[in-house]
């Protein structure tokens, strides 16, 4: 009895250390910032590389002649590419470049954007916005301006995002809403998933459309649907509902995953000490 009165009192002060520091960062909240460090540090572990290098040359020089030479087989060409994916050097921007520019294929013109965005290749800057004047196809240009928020440049992301991504009715179109979210247009954004959640009125979609405003710090209209989700069938939607509990992060939600840390489903309790662990890290560290 005494021990549980212990985990009781201890548990109190720290639901009263999260409320008393609300507004300070929060990684189930600001999950930009999380995804843009991920960037970083995929990028600082590669970014010296010595190119060179006899066995980084070889290397490169066979995958580059094996994408051009290779006419028989599609993934060979891919894996080519990828291998090269981290390979910071002026020739493998150059050959992205190309594969850009010339290749009829739009997967393999998908790939080298994720590829230039990965080793922010900012030298291929002039390309992409050439390329995103040159083609009105949405799905294009918002890889492109992805990948151009992958080397930070979101206010050029935003830019040509905002000459294809608007309908004639001044709304913004479904597709442009990731790019726009990571390019950082929070104010857009917040009123897109407000709209629609007043368009919708599907359960599920409800859920999802609740999840996203968490994350613009709309709490009064979201709590409710969040914690009802916690009383689901399915595993994957209440793990969805404590990860939008631990963005709203009151003293009830915090109460309600600390009460999920004994449920019986192992996912769900897993994921709830899990949150609670990072969000005390958080306090710590940040």
């Amino acid at each position: 009895m005494k021990k549980i009165m212990i985990f009781t009192i201890l548990f109190i002060l720290l639901i009263n250390g999260f409320s008393q520091e609300e507004g300070k960062y929060n990684r189930f909240r600001h999950s930009r910032e999380e995804y843009i460090e991920i960037g970083r540090d995929m990028f600082d572990s590669y970014k010296d590389i010595d190119c060179d290098d006899i066995e980084v040359r070889v290397s490169k020089n066979l995958d580059i002649s094996t994408y051009y030479s290779d006419t028989s087989s599609f993934e060979s060409k891919r894996e080519a590419m990828h291998s090269l994916g981290h390979t910071n050097c002026p020739e493998v921007i150059d050959f992205y470049v190309d594969i850009l520019n010339n290749d009829t294929s739009t997967v393999m013109r998908n790939d080298a954007l994720l590829y230039l965005g990965w080793l922010r290749a900012k030298s291929s800057i002039p390309s992409l916005l050439e390329a995103a004047k040159q083609n009105n196809d949405i799905s294009f240009v918002n890889r492109i301006a992805i990948t151009l928020c992958v080397m930070e440049e979101f206010d050029r992301a935003a830019s040509i995002l905002d000459k294809v991504c608007f309908n004639g009715d001044g709304s913004v179109a479904k597709e442009c809403i990731i790019a726009y979210a990571y390019a950082g247009r929070d104010e857009l954004v917040k009123n897109y998933y407000l709209s629609e959640w007043e368009k919708n009125n599907n359960e599920d979609s409800k859920f999802h459309i609740a999840l996203k405003l968490t994350e613009y710090g709309v709490y009064d209209i979201t709590f409710s649907v969040i914690k009802e989700a916690l009383n689901s069938t399915h595993t994957y939607k209440r793990v969805s509902a404590l990860y939008g509990l631990a963005a709203i992060a009151t003293e009830e939600a915090l109460e309600l995953i600390h009460i999920c840390t004994s449920d019986k489903d192992i996912v769900v309790s897993n994921t709830s000490k899990s949150i609670l662990t990072s969000l005390k890290e958080e306090r710590r560290y940040k």
